[in-house]
């Protein structure tokens, strides 16, 4: 059974995709990021605010997680003594599997945030502290937008993903400022582009509504 469309949710989503168009169609038709100084951030006093909204956070990498290991003396019967270490390994093997799993590169740090984007950096406020993640520090840009997210890679330290109804239009914003006017060009944004392309020729075929007393003077 498909569960109901939550009506909040629905119109957040149309939002979002709707400003993420309205800002693609803007920036590939020659604009610029339009700063909006209202912001409690102190900033450089070179570095422009854009926008900020609370997205959804994470972080890719691993970790080390300890483990306590088994080790018991077994008396009795040959018989026992085999059954208890081999149920001991099973175990211990168990465990470091956990370990093992728990350890290894992921998603980590999940929680919705406050985000700011400026012309030099996004600024993510997790846990209570503001982390910075440059622009000349990114390596990669990959966006899904059949996700709502988006995720940047950096010369140095950990992936960063960020999603939710504003990742798309953060997402145009971010590649627009990192690769310039060709990161409206990715594969990714296509379906923005062809939104663009519909909401344009729907525009073109309405009908023309004349005033009355208007046109050719009669």
């Amino acid at each position: 059974m498909i569960p109901p469309i939550d009506p909040a949710m629905d119109a957040t989503l149309r939002a979002g995709w709707s400003s993420a168009c309205g800002l693609y169609e803007h920036l590939s038709r020659g604009g610029t990021l339009r700063a909006d100084p209202r912001t409690p951030l102190r900033l450089r006093s070179d570095e422009n605010h854009f926008a900020t909204a609370v997205l959804g956070y994470a972080r890719f990498y691993g970790t080390t997680v300890e483990y306590q290991q088994g080790s018991s003396l077994w008396f009795g019967s040959p018989a026992f003594v085999l059954g208890g270490l081999a149920v001991q390994a099973i175990a211990n093997q168990q465990a470091r599997n956990r370990a093992a799993a728990m350890a290894a590169a992921q998603w980590r740090d999940h929680a919705m945030v406050r985000t700011a984007l400026t012309d030099q950096r996004i600024l993510c406020d997790h846990s209570g502290e503001w982390l910075n993640f440059w622009h000349d520090g990114v390596q990669e840009l990959l966006v899904d937008l059949t996700r709502w997210a988006f995720v940047l890679r950096y010369e140095a330290g950990a992936p960063l993903m960020l999603h939710g109804p504003s990742a798309p239009w953060f997402a145009v914003a971010v590649s627009w400022l990192v690769y310039g006017a060709r990161g409206l060009e990715m594969p990714w944004f296509a379906p923005l582009g062809a939104a663009v392309s519909a909401r344009r020729a729907a525009i073109e075929q309405a009908p023309r509504v004349v005033e009355p007393g208007a046109g050719d003077g009669y």
